[in-house]
């Protein structure tokens, strides 16, 4: 993972036919509400929250591959690594406020996904309420060393979130919660 901006980009390359790459996968530039319309405002719509349950396990199970392929660098740093990618991104600049063997904090300020998405639920009359899935990911990352280690499984819940006003999305993991 980057360290700074030099490194970070020297991560990218463009290749002949236009496409954007960075450390080897391909990305596409689109606007935050694209991605929040996607993740969460169309499905809401669609099918209320019987989307939740699915969106959740393909988020923790991605939280696992990353854990996996990050193992090397124990949970925390795969966790971090994970933190600094979104920041680096554009997804928020991110902070582990709290790191023990039974509660995690995770903050994320300035967060596009929160702030696109409660924009556009504040535009439609809907009744605001957590929207990130950030946590998904953490969850799975975690769980995936807890498992490992023969210990209780973290759960994710959203305490804060830019679409609900708050000035930034928290996510609270605690084991067996």
């Amino acid at each position: 993972m980057p360290k700074n901006i030099e490194e970070f980009m020297d991560c990218f390359e463009v290749t002949e036919n236009g496409s954007l790459v960075f450390n080897g996968r391909r990305y596409v530039f689109t606007t935050g509400l694209l991605v929040a319309l996607s993740l969460f405002a169309i499905p809401k719509e669609r099918y209320g929250n019987s989307f939740r349950p699915f969106l959740r396990r393909a988020l923790v199970s991605y939280g696992r591959k990353r854990a996996l392929r990050e193992e090397e660098y124990g949970v925390k740093g795969a966790l971090e690594r994970y933190l600094a990618e979104n920041y680096l991104t554009g997804f928020g600049r991110t902070e582990l406020v709290e790191f023990s063997d039974s509660r995690v904090v995770v903050r994320v300020y300035g967060s596009l996904y929160g702030e696109e998405a409660g924009r556009y639920i504040r535009d439609r009359g809907m009744k605001p309420e957590p929207v990130c899935v950030m946590g998904y990911v953490v969850e799975g990352i975690l769980n995936y060393f807890a498992e490992k280690e023969g210990k209780p499984l973290f759960l994710s819940r959203e305490v804060k979130c830019k679409a609900m006003g708050d000035e930034y999305c928290e996510f609270l993991l605690e084991r067996g919660a």
